[in-house]
C-alpha cells in the first residue's frame, strides 16, 4: 500500500489547483499567471534533467512539444485559468473533468478505436452533467466563460490524441519539460498582446498561490503522478480523474465560501460518474491497426494528467 501517499497528493493537490488559481487570479491576469508558472516550473524542470543526463530532444520532439505545449497546459490550464475570472474554482474544475469524455471521441475519429458499451453511458452521464451545470439558472455562469472551459477540456483531449502519435523523448519529465517551456512563451506572448501586462499586480496571496501551482502543482504532484504510472495499475492512477472535480468543490466551498447549490452537486455527481465509467470500463479487445495498443484503463494517460 505504499502507492496511497502519491495518489492521496495526485488526489488532493491536483484537486485544489483550481482553488489556487482562483486566489492567484486576485492581482495576477490569467495568462500572465500562468506563464510565470510555467516558465519557473520548466527551468527547474529542465535543470533536473539535464542534471540526470537525459538527452536534449531532437527537432522533431521541439516541435511535437510545442503543439503539445499549445493543445494542453496553455489551451488547457490558460482556458480553465481565464473561465475562473467569472466562474468559481469548484465549478471550472467540473467543466474540465470533461477531458476523459473528449480523448474518448478523439480516438475514435483518429484512431477508429471502438467506443463500447460502458463508456458510452460515461459519455452520455458526462455530457449530461454538463447540461445541468451550464443552464442559465444554475451555477454555470457566464455563457463565453463556460465555452473557453469546455474549449480548454476538448483542447486538452485533443492533445492527449496527439501525444499518441507524436516523437516524444523517452523520460515523461524531459516531454514535461519542453511542453511547458512552449507553453509558457505562448503564454507569455498572449498576455502582451491581450493587454495583461497593464494588469500586472501582486498581493501576497497571489504570490503564494503561484508558488503552490509550481512546487505542488507542477513538480511534486507530476513526480507523484510519474512514479503511480511506474509502479501502480493505471486503472487505479486513473481515479484521480474524478477524484479532482469532487475535491476542487468541496475545497471551494470550504475555504473560497463558493455557493454548493443542489445543481453543482448533481452535475459533480453525474460529471464524476461518467468520468468513472470510462476510465475504469475494459479496454476495447479490438484496437484499429496502425493505432496505438490499447491499455486497460490508460484514459486519461500521462498527457491526460500533466499540469492541473
Amino acid at each position: 500500500m505504499t502507492f496511497l501517499g502519491p495518489l492521496l497528493i495526485v488526489y488532493v493537490v491536483w484537486g485544489s489547483t483550481y482553488l489556487a488559481q482562483k486566489v492567484g487570479l486576485e492581482s495576477l491576469p490569467p495568462l500572465t499567471m500562468n506563464a510565470i508558472r510555467f516558465l519557473v516550473a520548466e527551468a527547474l524542470l529542465y535543470a533536473y534533467c539535464r542534471w540526470r543526463r537525459m538527452p536534449n530532444p531532437d527537432r522533431p520532439q521541439w516541435r511535437a512539444g510545442a503543439v503539445q505545449g499549445l493543445l494542453l497546459p496553455a489551451a488547457g490550464t490558460g482556458g480553465a485559468a481565464w473561465a475562473e475570472q467569472y466562474l468559481s474554482s469548484g465549478v471550472t474544475a467540473l467543466f474540465l473533468a470533461t477531458i476523459p469524455l473528449w480523448i474518448v471521441l478523439g480516438r475514435r475519429v483518429a484512431d477508429h478505436e471502438k467506443i463500447t458499451w460502458p463508456v458510452t453511458l460515461g459519455l452520455l452521464a458526462g455530457f449530461a452533467g454538463v447540461a445541468v451545470l451550464a443552464r442559465p439558472s444554475g451555477g454555470g455562469g457566464d455563457v463565453v466563460a463556460i465555452m473557453v472551459a469546455l474549449g480548454g477540456a476538448l483542447c486538452w483531449g485533443l492533445g492527449t490524441v496527439y501525444a499518441g502519435h507524436a516523437p516524444r523523448p523517452a523520460s515523461a519529465l524531459m516531454a514535461s519539460a519542453i511542453e511547458m517551456i512552449c507553453a509558457g512563451a505562448i503564454l507569455v506572448a498572449l498576455s502582451g498582446l491581450t493587454g495583461e501586462w497593464d494588469r500586472i499586480g501582486v498581493t501576497g496571496r497571489s504570490a503564494l498561490a503561484v508558488g503552490y501551482l509550481i512546487v505542488f502543482g507542477s513538480l511534486i504532484a507530476y513526480t507523484a503522478y510519474t512514479w503511480l504510472l511506474d509502479n501502480v495499475a493505471p486503472r487505479i492512477v486513473g481515479t484521480y480523474a474524478f477524484v479532482n472535480p469532487v475535491v476542487a468543490v468541496l475545497l471551494g466551498w470550504w475555504i473560497l465560501s463558493e455557493p454548493l447549490t443542489a445543481r453543482t452537486l448533481l452535475a459533480t455527481t453525474v460529471i464524476a460518474a461518467g468520468v468513472a465509467l470510462i476510465v475504469l470500463a475494459p479496454a476495447p479487445a479490438d484496437s484499429a491497426p496502425g493505432a496505438p495498443d490499447a491499455r486497460e484503463g490508460d484514459v486519461p494517460d500521462r498527457e491526460s494528467s500533466y499540469g492541473k
